[in-house]
C-alpha cells in the first residue's frame, strides 16, 4: 500500500504536466474571483456565493471556469445546454457531486493508515427567480436540507434582505473546507493521550459547511459592499433550562471593497450565549462567548492568482470564565496555464489555543500549533467535470515528551471526482 502512494505522489504531477501539450481551471469559490475581478454575486444568487448559479454563472462554468467562449477548434464550442427551465418557468436547477480518495499516512511508519473513498456531497440546487428582485433558493445534500431562503433585492445602493437557512457571511467562502480558516486539517491528528480536553482542532465556533437560520441584509455602492447577519449561532429557540440558550444572538458583519484587480474585506463573528449553561451532555467545558475577526485579500496578474487570510478570536468559558486565543491563517498562489489545467500552492498555519500547559513530565507547548504545505492541481477535461489532486504535509509542533510519548507528523494525498451542472 506504502508502494501505492509513493506511485500517486508522482504520477499526479506527471499527469497534470502532460496534460500541458492537450489542446486547451477550476479551483475554490475565491480563485475564480480572484482570477477574474468579479464578484460572487455575479455568478450566484446568493451574494456571499455558492449555491446554485445564475445564468452568468452558468455560462462561466459551461466555458470551464473561463470568461472567454471555447474557441472554434475545441469540441464543446457549440454546446448550448442552460439550466433554466425557461423564460416563463424560470426555476435553475443545478448539480453538485464529488467523491474522494484519500490516503493518509505518519511520517514515521511503513505503511498507510487509511486509503478509501469518501462520498463528500450529493447536492440538488433548485432556485426560483421570477423576476430580477425575488428569489427563492433550496439546496438539498442527500436526505438532508441545506441552505433554504428567500431574497428580496431592489433596495437603495442594490441593497436586500436574505432569511432564512444559509452560511454564515463571516470570511471567504471556500469548496475547501480544510483550510486553516475554516474548518481546519486535524481530521487524523492523533491526540496524545490523555490529553484530549486540552487539544482545539478547529478554528471556527461553528462548522462552515452548515447553515445557519436567521436574516442577512447587504448593500453595494461603488464597489464597496457590508454584510450584517443575525442568526441562531448555537442557541436553539427550544434549549431546555440550563442545558442551552435560547437566546439569538450571534453576529456577524462583512465590510469589503472589489474591483477588477484587488478584492479584500474585513470580518467579525461573535456568538454570545445570553442564558447559563449548567449542564452539558456529555460533560464538558461549554462556551460563554466565541468572537472571531478576520481580513482575506485576493488579486491577479495575467494568469496568476494570490489569495490569502487572516483570522484570530478568543473563546470565553462559562464555569472559570478563562479564555482561549487562537490564530489561523492561509496564502496560496494559482497558477494557470491554460483554461483547463490550474496549479496551486498553499501554506496554512493555527495556534488554536496560546495558553501554557505544564504537565508532569514537562510542558505541552504546540499542542494546538499546526502547520500544513500543499501543492494541488486540477483539471477539467470537460464542461461539469474537474479533477482535483493534493500532496500535503502537515506539521504538528508538539514534539511529545516522556509522559505521552511523540506526535508524528502527516503526509495526505488524495483524488477528488467532481461534477457540477
Amino acid at each position: 500500500m506504502r508502494h501505492a502512494l509513493r506511485a500517486v505522489a508522482v504520477a499526479l504531477p506527471l499527469i497534470s504536466l502532460g496534460m500541458l501539450v492537450w489542446p486547451r481551471g477550476g479551483a475554490t469559490v475565491p480563485l475564480y474571483a480572484a482570477r477574474t475581478g468579479l464578484m460572487c454575486a455575479n455568478c450566484h444568487f446568493d451574494p456571499n456565493g455558492g449555491g446554485p448559479r445564475n445564468d452568468f454563472g452558468f455560462a462561466f462554468a459551461r466555458n470551464r471556469h473561463s470568461l472567454e467562449p471555447e474557441d472554434s477548434t475545441s469540441a464543446w464550442h457549440d454546446l448550448s445546454v442552460v439550466n433554466r427551465v425557461g423564460d416563463n418557468m424560470p426555476v435553475y436547477f443545478g448539480l453538485n457531486h464529488r467523491v474522494l480518495l484519500l490516503g493518509n499516512t505518519t511520517v514515521k511508519t511503513d505503511s498507510l493508515d487509511r486509503l478509501a473513498f469518501f462520498n463528500m456531497e450529493n447536492a440538488i440546487h433548485i432556485a426560483f427567480q421570477p423576476h430580477p428582485r425575488l428569489a427563492l433558493v433550496h439546496t438539498q445534500d442527500g436526505a438532508t436540507p441545506r441552505e433554504s431562503f428567500g431574497w428580496i433585492g431592489g433596495f437603495p445602493w442594490d441593497g436586500y434582505i436574505k432569511i432564512g437557512a444559509f452560511r454564515n457571511p463571516f470570511g471567504l467562502r471556500m469548496d475547501d473546507h480544510t483550510v486553516a480558516t475554516r474548518q481546519g486539517f486535524l481530521d487524523f491528528f492523533t491526540v496524545p493521550s490523555g490529553l484530549a480536553n486540552l487539544v482545539q482542532r478547529t478554528f471556527l465556533p461553528y462548522d462552515p459547511r452548515s447553515t445557519d437560520e436567521g436574516i442577512e441584509v447587504g448593500a453595494t455602492r461603488s464597489g464597496f459592499y457590508g454584510r450584517v447577519a443575525l442568526t441562531n449561532g448555537s442557541s436553539s429557540l427550544f434549549a431546555p433550562p440550563g442545558f442551552g440558550n435560547s437566546f439569538a444572538e450571534a453576529k456577524a458583519v462583512k465590510l469589503g471593497y472589489g474591483n477588477t484587480f484587488f478584492h479584500a474585506a474585513a470580518s467579525f463573528y461573535d456568538d454570545y450565549q445570553k442564558n447559563p449553561i449548567t449542564f452539558t451532555l456529555p460533560p464538558a467545558f461549554p462556551i460563554r462567548r466565541a468572537s472571531r475577526w478576520g481580513f482575506f485579500a485576493l488579486t491577479h496578474y495575467r494568469r496568476l492568482a494570490l489569495l490569502g487570510e487572516i483570522a484570530a478570536g478568543t473563546d470565553e468559558f462559562e464555569f472559570s470564565e478563562a479564555k482561549r486565543n487562537l490564530l489561523a491563517g492561509f496564502a496560496e498562489a494559482d497558477y494557470a496555464p491554460m483554461r483547463s489545467v490550474n496549479f496551486r500552492f498553499r501554506y496554512d498555519h493555527v495556534n488554536l489555543d496560546n495558553r501554557r500547559y505544564i504537565l508532569i513530565s514537562g510542558p505541552a507547548d504546540g499542542l494546538n500549533t499546526h502547520d500544513r504545505y500543499s501543492v494541488e492541481g486540477e483539471y477539467v477535461p470537460v464542461p461539469f467535470a474537474e479533477l482535483r489532486w493534493t500532496l500535503r504535509f502537515i506539521q504538528h509542533k508538539f514534539g511529545g515528551n516522556s509522559l505521552v510519548g511523540d506526535v508524528p507528523d502527516e503526509r495526505q494525498g488524495y483524488l477528488q471526482f467532481h461534477f457540477s451542472y
